[in-house]
């Protein structure tokens, strides 16, 4: 059974509410529709996130991600949300992105060939945005 588009963003929310519990901190789900997926208890203190996912690597050997918001009308991720976090199933690994870098509206994360050269690599399982001194 194939497993839809929607089943899937629960399930890296799923993977993102898991590991905040690991590292102590406490991600709220909003009751109303916003454009972030968490308020977090952390460290750095309350930081809205919002969840993003793949499991498809494209012929280029990245993962894309879409740094937007909205089920509709898709809006690049602005002030209103902290950190973008990106799930990468098939190697398992967390992208963590503040936000207040403006990161572009596709991103593209080499996760399984680790390019180091790449924009985003520094943000590889890298959650001190969710620290003091992050």
């Amino acid at each position: 059974m194939k497993i839809k588009n929607y089943q899937l963003g629960a399930l890296y929310e799923a993977e993102f509410e898991a590991e905040s519990l690991r590292r102590n901190f406490v991600p709220n789900r909003p009751t109303y529709p916003v454009s972030w997926d968490f308020l977090v208890d952390c460290p750095k203190g309350l930081l809205k996130v919002q969840v993003k996912g793949t499991s498809f690597m494209g012929t280029d050997k990245s993962y894309k991600i879409m740094a937007s918001t909205g089920s509709r009308v898709k809006k690049p991720i602005g002030d209103e949300v902290d950190v973008l976090a990106c799930w990468i199933d098939p190697v398992r690994c967390w992208y963590i992105i503040p936000t207040s870098i403006k990161p572009t509206v596709t991103i593209r994360l080499f996760a399984s060939t680790n390019r180091s050269s790449s924009k985003y690599e520094k943000y590889r399982e890298n959650w001190s945005p969710f620290y003091a001194h992050g």
